[in-house]
């Protein structure tokens, strides 16, 4: 499972439902950019604002070989 989202407004609220306490050894990710993935973000690159998490996710191919 995976999730993202692009937010068009100044502000957003997100939540989601955990079954379970925060791991992070079970924590991972997926470069938003993903070739393999090809998801159109219908939003300019270069203006598209992520953390520094975000920015440094493995690509797919890396995770599932």
């Amino acid at each position: 499972m995976a999730h993202g989202f692009l937010t068009f407004s100044e502000r957003a609220v997100f939540t989601y439902k955990c079954d379970n306490y925060y791991s992070k050894e079970s924590e991972n990710g997926i470069m938003y950019n993903d070739p393999t993935l090809n998801i159109d973000w219908v939003y300019p690159k270069n203006e598209i604002i992520l953390s520094t998490k975000d920015r440094n996710q493995p690509s797919f191919k890396k995770l599932f070989p």
